[in-house]
C-alpha cells in the first residue's frame, strides 16, 4: 500500500513543478543577459556617483567626480563579486515560483541586507583610511543610515531585471523548440505519407506484371524494364520532398508507359503543360497516385478503355494542375472528396501538411464524361526559392 501511494504521488506530480524545474535548468542566453548586466551596473555607478556628488555639494563641499568614483570603487567591487552568486545561484534556486514566494522573498531579503552591509563595511574602511582618528562603528552606522536602503534597492532591482530577462529568454527558447518540434513532426508525417504511396504504387505495378507473365511474357519483360527505370529514377532523387514539375512529368511518363504495356490500345495518355509551368515546384510524386486512380477507377472499368489527361498551367500566383479521365465517372453519391481512395486521401493530406490552407484539391465530374481532380497550389520556382533564402 505504501509503495502504491508513493508511485501515485510521483505520477500525479504538478506540471507546474516540472515547468519550474525546466526553467531553473534552462541555460541563460549570454548574448542577452550579460550585456544587460553590464549596462545595469554602468547606469548604477553613474547614478550613485551623481547622487554622492549632489549630496556633497548640498553640504557645502566641492567634491571631484573622479575622486568620488575612486572612493566608491572598493564597494562596487563587492557588488561585482556578488553578481555570479546572484545570477547563477540565488535567482535560480529562489526564483519566486508558485508555492515558493515567501521562502524566496526571505532569502533575497537576507541576501540584500548582507550584501548591502558588506558594501557599507568596505566604504567605512575606505573612509577610515583617509580619517584614521574616526571610530569605525560610528562611521559604519552613519553610512548605513544613508546608504543601506539604496544598496537594498539596488539588489532587488538587479534581481528583478535578471528574473525578467531569464523569463523572456526561456519563453522564447521554449517557443522556438516548440516550433522546431512542430516542423519536425510535420516533416515526419509527410515522410509517412510518402512511404504509404510507394508500396501502394509498387503493389499495383507488380500485380500488373504478374498478370502478363504467362500470357504475354514479352510485355511483362517490358513492364519490368520500365518499372526498374522508374524505381531507379525515384531512388536517385534521394527522397526529395519536392522537385520541378518537369521531373514529376518525366517519372509520370515512365509510370504510364508501364500501364500502357498492360492495357495496350485501351489506355491513352495526354499531357498538356505550359512551358512556363515546367519549372514550377511541386511535391514529389504528387500526380502519380492521381493518375493511378484515374486508370484503375476510371478507364479500366470501361469496356472501351479511355484517355487520362494531365494539364498544368500558371494562373497568377497559383499553379493549376488537373488529372482527368473520360472513363466511367464518379460512383453515385461521391461528391467533392468523399469515398477517397488511398492515393487521393494521401494527396490531400500531403497538400495540407505542405501548404496549410493555401491550397485546394477538388474531385468532380469531368466535362462530358469521367472524373477530374483539380489541384491549386502556390506558384514557386527553384530560382524564387533560392532568392528568398538568400
Amino acid at each position: 500500500m505504501r509503495d502504491a501511494t508513493t508511485s501515485s504521488g510521483v505520477g500525479e506530480r504538478d506540471p507546474r513543478d516540472l515547468q519550474r524545474v525546466h526553467e531553473r535548468d534552462e541555460p541563460d542566453d549570454p548574448r542577452v543577459l550579460w550585456p544587460l548586466i553590464v549596462l545595469f551596473w554602468i547606469v548604477n555607478v553613474a547614478l550613485t556617483t551623481v547622487q554622492v556628488y549632489v549630496m556633497a555639494r548640498a553640504s557645502g563641499r566641492s567634491p571631484n567626480l573622479l575622486g568620488i568614483l575612486v572612493f566608491m570603487t572598493p564597494s562596487f567591487l563587492v557588488w561585482f563579486a556578488s553578481v555570479p552568486l546572484i545570477v547563477r545561484v540565488l535567482t535560480r534556486r529562489f526564483a519566486f515560483s508558485s508555492g515558493r514566494v515567501l521562502r524566496s522573498g526571505i532569502v533575497h531579503l537576507v541576501a540584500s541586507v548582507v550584501i548591502g552591509l558588506a558594501t557599507q563595511v568596505v566604504d567605512a574602511l575606505t573612509m577610515l583610511r583617509a580619517e584614521p582618528t574616526m571610530s569605525f562603528l560610528d562611521v559604519l552606522l552613519g553610512m548605513a543610515r544613508v546608504w543601506i536602503l539604496w544598496a537594498m534597492f539596488t539588489y532587488w532591482f538587479f534581481v528583478v531585471m535578471v528574473l525578467a530577462v531569464r523569463h523572456y529568454t526561456t519563453s522564447r527558447a521554449r517557443q522556438q523548440r516548440a516550433t522546431e518540434l512542430a516542423a519536425a513532426v510535420a516533416k515526419s508525417q509527410l515522410a509517412v505519407l510518402r512511404t504509404q504511396l510507394h508500396p501502394h504504387f509498387l503493389f499495383n505495378a507488380l500485380n500488373s506484371i504478374s498478370s502478363l507473365v504467362f500470357d504475354e511474357p514479352r510485355e511483362a519483360q517490358k513492364m519490368i524494364a520500365q518499372l526498374a527505370e522508374l524505381l531507379r529514377a525515384t531512388l536517385d532523387d534521394g527522397g526529395l520532398g519536392s522537385w520541378p514539375l518537369r521531373r514529376e512529368l518525366e517519372l509520370l511518363e515512365r509510370y504510364t508507359a508501364i500501364e500502357q504495356v498492360r492495357f495496350g490500345a485501351r489506355l491513352g495518355v495526354q499531357i498538356r503543360c505550359d512551358t512556363e509551368a515546367l519549372d514550377a515546384i511541386v511535391p514529389s510524386l504528387l500526380l502519380q497516385p492521381l493518375v493511378e486512380n484515374a486508370i484503375l477507377h476510371g478507364t479500366q472499368p470501361s469496356i472501351a478503355g479511355g484517355t487520362v489527361g494531365i494539364v498544368a498551367r500558371r494562373d497568377g500566383r497559383w499553379l493549376q494542375l488537373v488529372v482527368e479521365d473520360d472513363g466511367v465517372g464518379l460512383p453515385e453519391g461521391a461528391t467533392n472528396g468523399r469515398a477517397w481512395r488511398v492515393g487521393l486521401s494521401n494527396s490531400r493530406e500531403r497538400l495540407r501538411k505542405e501548404f496549410g490552407d493555401d491550397q485546394a484539391l477538388e474531385i468532380a465530374p469531368a466535362n462530358g464524361a469521367g472524373t477530374a481532380v483539380r489541384i491549386r497550389i502556390p506558384w514557386s520556382t527553384l530560382e524564387a526559392t533560392h532568392g528568398a533564402r538568400g
